[in-house]
């Protein structure tokens, strides 16, 4: 008997182990690269502070993460490969969300795709589950390439909840009490969601301003832009007076400009001139949003970039996010006249001064971190805006509303570069010469991050996980995502 029983558990032991080795094999994600370098000289380069100063055969020294400019350390290695190149400070990307921390991991992933694209500091516009931005700020933390986050955390609603991690609020009183909770909770800005009032918004601006903190949000579907207050507009939201739109879901409220017209743009014009209204468009998501009817943009946007089961899960057109199932043909072209006409009014708040951001709402259909940044600075451009004007939105506009150091390149400021072999002041389409990305004073080559994507993306779509990330995928799509 005695014998049997240890023979039980000598089985149950191995059979633990297999169990444990087999966890380890499907959900261990790969190791994220090293830096090639973290203390360097760049000499004889170009420093362009896009829109404000640019510095020909300059010298740059990064040491402890910092910068030096026109300094000569005895002994600092020069990184001769960068020679006559150009560089910029780090893109800010001022609208994204992160992965939540689940047995998928996906965290690293994102933040490579971010670096890989030129991203060195994002706005995480809102953790989703409560467990996002904690993982980021982990692998921050541990030193691994992720880029510099600055966070709002939970949303801040009246009435119900649309995400998990949301706090509700119904008095003055009770949105000071958020704003104080977000605060304690490491977060510099607050995310004013849906449902909220003019006065409810007032009471959150008040609170953050005694914290140095800003206030991001959408403009409640009830209301119009300039009724709501939000100093910092997200998407665009409450341009369309809101008894045009044809629903109150985000589909319309993004794609539906069907009644926009000239006279309404000047108002809004006027109105964001006269109250200094901060904008964060995202009009990539209407682009992107074209890739639940059209095979050829969801490729591109995400196949190559993302996971499979978001294309084919999250973003499907029947079983999807519940607010993209269905959808009529019509809906389709709505959203490109509406994406015409949003560019219309980027165009003509540039064209006056008003302050722009370059951000990408990550996590709608087919906007790839990183991938929708540069889409987001193309649809700029196009919008009839300067390459070099774009990059300013991109970098040292974004460092001023964040009120930090990202996006310009000065003396003693964080490491936090990008270089480019070719001048894309003068085009974007040398954004595709990018060549490597220092993030805290850690250079990483392009090519060496998106090798560690391939990596990544081998490691997602391997048997079983692949089967798992899909099942994962479809029980967040139906319970996390059900009021949205």
């Amino acid at each position: 008997m005695r014998v049997l029983y240890r023979r039980s558990l000598i089985g149950l032991g191995v059979l633990a182990l297999l169990l444990v080795g087999l966890w380890l094999f499907v959900f261990r994600i790969p190791t994220a690269p090293a830096p090639s370098h973290e203390a360097f000289a760049l000499d004889e380069v170009t420093i362009i502070n896009p829109m404000l100063d640019r510095t020909p055969q300059a010298r740059i020294e990064v040491a402890a993460g910092r910068l030096g400019l026109g300094t000569s350390t005895a002994n600092m290695p020069v990184l001769a490969e960068y020679r006559g190149k150009f560089v910029l400070p780090g893109f800010v990307d001022m609208h994204t969300h992160l992965p939540g921390d689940n047995l998928l991991k996906l965290t690293q992933h994102y933040g490579l795709l971010h670096l890989s694209h030129g991203v060195t500091t994002i706005r995480s516009a809102g953790d989703i589950d409560g467990t996002a931005d904690p993982a980021a700020r982990q692998l921050i933390s541990e030193g691994s390439p992720f880029p510099n986050m600055v966070s709002c955390g939970p949303f801040v609603s009246k009435g119900k909840k649309v995400w998990p991690n949301t706090l509700l609020v119904e008095t003055a009183a009770d949105a000071e009490r958020a704003v104080a909770a977000i605060a304690e909770g490491g977060n510099s800005c607050v995310k004013a969601y849906e449902g909220l009032t003019p006065s409810l918004i007032r009471a959150l601006i008040a609170a953050a301003d005694a914290r140095d903190m800003h206030v991001i949000g959408h403009v409640p579907v009830e209301m119009t832009l300039e009724k709501a207050g939000i100093p910092d507009v997200q998407h665009f939201f409450g341009v369309p007076d809101p008894s045009t739109l044809g629903g109150h879901e985000v589909t319309y409220r993004n794609g539906d400009w069907a009644k926009v017209d000239a006279s309404r743009l000047a108002a809004v014009e006027a109105h964001i001139l006269a109250k200094q209204i901060r904008n964060t468009p995202t009009i990539a998501t209407l682009e992107g949003f074209q890739g639940i009817a059209n095979p050829a943009v969801a490729s591109k946007a995400s196949k190559a970039l993302l996971p499979s089961f978001f294309a084919d899960v999250v973003w499907n057109s029947q079983t999807g996010l519940p607010v993209y199932r269905g959808l009529e043909a019509g809906r389709f072209a709505q959203a490109a006249n509406a994406l015409v006409l949003k560019q219309r009014l980027v165009k003509r708040l540039s064209d006056k001064g008003a302050t722009l951001h370059i951000g990408t709402d990550a996590g709608q259909p087919f906007t790839a971190p990183g991938w929708s940044f540069w889409r987001e600075m193309r649809l700029f451009e196009q919008a009839g805006i300067t390459p070099e004007q774009v990059l300013a939105y991109a970098t040292n506009v974004a460092g001023a509303s964040l009120g930090n150091e990202a996006g310009r390149i000065a003396q003693g400021s964080q490491a936090d570069l990008l270089i480019f072999a070719q001048d894309p002041t003068k085009s974007l389409d040398a954004l595709d010469s990018l060549e490597a990305v220092v993030v805290r004073g850690k250079l990483y080559t392009r090519a060496e991050l998106e090798q560690a994507l391939r990596r990544s993306l081998r490691h997602y779509e391997a048997w079983p996980l692949r089967a798992i990330a899909r099942k994962a995928a479809q029980k967040t799509v139906d319970e996390a995502a059900r009021n949205f």
